[in-house]
């Protein structure tokens, strides 16, 4: 029973992003002489957004008996796969700093666009226009982020 209600909290969403970004932060640093070169404003604008996207969904249950939610489970279970495989081949490669803006079966940038299109979907099952509108900010200031630090 506690199996079945985890899994339609909202909260597995942010949880299951950030499984790899933990590993990341726990075993991986960037290298010392890298500097960010997104502008200060801009920067704290995506980090604000993200920081909503990943809080919204702990208030949010996933309503599996909407309409298209088996469409939008296969949409978000592929772009899970996708993040995951992302990271997979970053860990893989040694944690070069290249492979996570590097583009992967043809999708440019997956470690940006898959999480953003995995909190568009589950906006769905929500129900929330408050979460559709919180990740596409986060996805546009995002992809704007990428394009300005030129990776």
């Amino acid at each position: 029973m506690k199996l079945k209600r985890a899994l339609k909290s909202g909260a597995i969403i942010p949880a299951l992003l950030m499984l790899p970004n933990l590993a990341w932060m726990l075993f991986y640093s960037l290298d010392a002489g890298a500097k960010d070169a997104v502008p200060l404003p801009l920067s704290i604008a995506e980090n604000v957004t993200r920081s909503i996207a990943l809080t919204l969904p702990f208030f949010y249950s996933l309503n599996f008996k909407r309409a298209w939610s088996t469409a939008v489970s296969i949409g978000m279970t592929l772009s899970l796969a996708l993040y995951y495989l992302a990271w997979a081949r970053f860990f893989i490669g040694g944690g070069a700093v290249a492979l996570l803006s590097a583009p992967l079966l043809a999708i440019p940038s997956p470690l940006a666009l898959a999480p953003v299109v995995l909190l568009l979907l589950s906006s769905y099952l929500m129900n929330s226009w408050l979460m559709f509108s919180a990740a596409s900010c986060f996805g546009v200031l995002h992809v704007w982020a990428l394009s300005v630090s030129g990776q």
